[in-house]
């Protein structure tokens, strides 16, 4: 082989090497890309779990917290009628004991004054 020749060889050799190692640059650069991409996504996932496990959290809380307040005001309410049902039936049975009283009463000035 001639010396040209042989320049040639080694000038496609060479291309041939660089055109090689470019492409394994740019495989090695989408490849990082893809990683950090997966990455970020992988992130952003677990933070939006996290944020709805915390807007769950807060609506449970919130939730709960009116259901302790209905039970409260349902106590309350249930107090209230207790209260004023015990209240009627002791109107109730004072006006019975105020007419009977009445009536014994009336039934002794009526004893008296038949005398």
């Amino acid at each position: 082989m001639d010396e040209q020749q042989q320049q040639r060889v080694n000038e496609a050799a060479e291309q041939f090497s660089s055109a090689l190692v470019e492409s394994f640059r740019m495989v090695s650069a989408r490849g990082e890309a893809a990683q950090e991409h997966s990455a970020h996504l992988t992130q952003d996932f677990f933070n939006r779990v996290v944020n709805n496990l915390r807007a769950q959290a807060e609506d449970t809380r919130e939730m709960t917290q009116q259901l302790a307040d209905q039970q409260q005001r349902a106590q309350e309410a249930g107090r209230t009628l207790t209260q004023g049902s015990v209240d009627a039936y002791m109107d109730f049975v004072n006006s019975m004991f105020s007419y009977w009283q009445g009536s014994v009463e009336a039934a002794q000035r009526g004893e008296r004054s038949s005398r």
